[in-house]
């Protein structure tokens, strides 16, 4: 519990979490309410397929849950990169009389800082759209949502991101690099192994967990999924084969955490 709360004081007293919290605001604001509520609602009510309105709000499901889990992922990121920066990491782990442990509270602090964090963020996103409604003096129809689904892909999204911030920051262990890689990999080299998997590249850890926040289409009527030439997961399959590779890059931290020299 001491190294827990050491990190979680870590987390909550560095300036580079309120200033990324505050971008992560101004950005999921501008979207929500700008976008969203004020600005795409005029063609989408104007579309020809009305079919779709019922689905408005379900449907900023994937940028929502997008910059809320980058956001995420880059104070994850900077709150293990800070410490091999600054050499500090040799205090936290003289101070502790286990590695597994500092590791195991450096996790738990991230994951339930962005439990909180995310979904505060998406209840203002959402909280927004619904104020550019109300300023652009446009009604929705009935939406066909479940809440409770919209907010859960949200905060999976969100850790997920986190936690693979967090992850690339224990792995590399410099800033830069661990920003490279948590850019890089989930855009540029997935996009360029997809040309080469074709629909097989749905198995791709970024592009599996993308599956999970995928807007519903309406298709003949129903739900359903647009047609693509990348594959296509179920949101629940989409988080098992991104936490089969979350866990197995995880197992390879926490070796390499225990065997490296602490610089």
């Amino acid at each position: 519990m001491p190294t827990l709360k050491a990190e979680f004081k870590k987390l909550l007293t560095i300036r580079s979490t309120y200033f990324w919290i505050l971008i992560a605001l101004i950005i999921v604001g501008i979207y929500s309410f700008y976008g969203e509520g004020f600005k795409d609602i005029v063609g989408f009510l104007q579309h020809p397929s009305k079919e779709q309105l019922p689905l408005f709000i379900a449907g900023t499901i994937t940028q929502m849950a997008t910059f809320i889990g980058l956001f995420g992922g880059i104070i994850a990121l900077l709150h293990i990169t800070h410490e091999y920066r600054y050499n500090t990491i040799t205090y936290t782990l003289t101070i502790g009389n286990s590695r597994t442990k500092v590791l195991a509270a450096k996790f738990l602090s991230i994951f339930g800082f962005t439990l909180i964090y995310s979904v505060l963020m998406a209840l203002i996103g959402i909280g927004l759209i619904f104020a550019g409604l109300h300023f652009s003096h446009h009604v929705l129809p009935h939406q066909d949502i479940n809440y409770s689904t919209y907010f859960g892909k949200v905060v999976f999204f969100a850790e997920a991101y986190a936690l693979v911030g967090l992850l690339f920051g224990v792995l590399i262990r410099n800033m830069a690099g661990s920003f490279a890689a948590l850019f890089i990999i989930p855009g540029p080299v997935e996009a360029l192994l997809s040309l080469v998997l074709r629909t097989n590249s749905v198995y791709l850890p970024f592009m599996a967990l993308s599956q999970v926040v995928q807007p519903p289409f309406i298709g003949n009527g129903h739900p359903a999924h647009p047609d693509n030439n990348s594959g296509y997961l179920s949101a629940p399959k989409g988080a098992l084969v991104f936490g089969a590779y979350l866990i197995l890059g995880w197992v390879i931290a926490w070796y390499l955490f225990l065997r490296r020299d602490a610089t």
